[in-house]
């Protein structure tokens, strides 16, 4: 999937989209609480036919709700009571069409690819991406609510200082248990 994004920048000359704001590198959403966990429950439990167990939709809307303030269902838009019934032809079905399609136009990843979400959501200031580059398994479950908070039309962005602190503190385990290893063989 990578390689045939990649081509598709060289075919139509289309250069990658880089981070708007250059002064601060993008948050890192694997360093922000409950990510990590995230993407290791994803691997462990893939969806049968798409659909996730409730307790793991349950997770997934709780993280989005900590992290963003926000759900995807908040970023869906409402078509109002009675549509339905409208006739196909009304001006007023048609007026609300537009509408709708207008609130999906603000959202660049709503019909992307795992690829091209994490390069919109890059420029966005987001880095939905895992040690090796690859996007994370949970980009599409919540790249609505962070593409939403980052443009500031519903939500909130991650704190920074979180993610700062998260990776730290991660960075410091991880040179702990090498030391220990070390201790133990050496």
């Amino acid at each position: 999937m990578k390689k045939r994004h990649e081509e598709w920048y060289k075919l139509t000359g289309e250069t990658k989209p880089v981070a708007a704001n250059t002064l601060a590198p993008p948050i890192r959403m694997l360093d922000l609480p409950g990510f990590q966990e995230m993407e290791d429950k994803l691997w462990l439990y893939t969806p049968t036919r798409g659909v996730f167990t409730p307790e793991l939709d349950s997770r997934i809307n709780d993280l989005s709700m900590r992290t963003f303030g926000i759900v995807e269902n908040d970023t869906l838009f409402n078509l109002p009571d009675g549509y339905s019934q409208l006739p196909a032809w009304s001006d007023e079905r048609i007026e609300i069409e537009d509408l709708f399609y207008d609130h999906e136009d603000q959202y660049d990843t709503a019909d992307a690819t795992d690829d091209e979400a994490v390069d919109s959501l890059l420029v966005l200031g987001l880095d939905f991406r895992d040690g090796k580059g690859q996007p994370l398994r949970c980009t599409k479950l919540f790249c609505r609510q962070a593409e939403a908070a980052a443009k500031g039309i519903l939500g909130k962005m991650p704190d920074r200082t979180v993610a700062g602190l998260e990776s730290w503190t991660k960075k410091l385990e991880r040179e702990a248990r090498e030391h220990m290893n070390k201790k133990r063989t050496g």
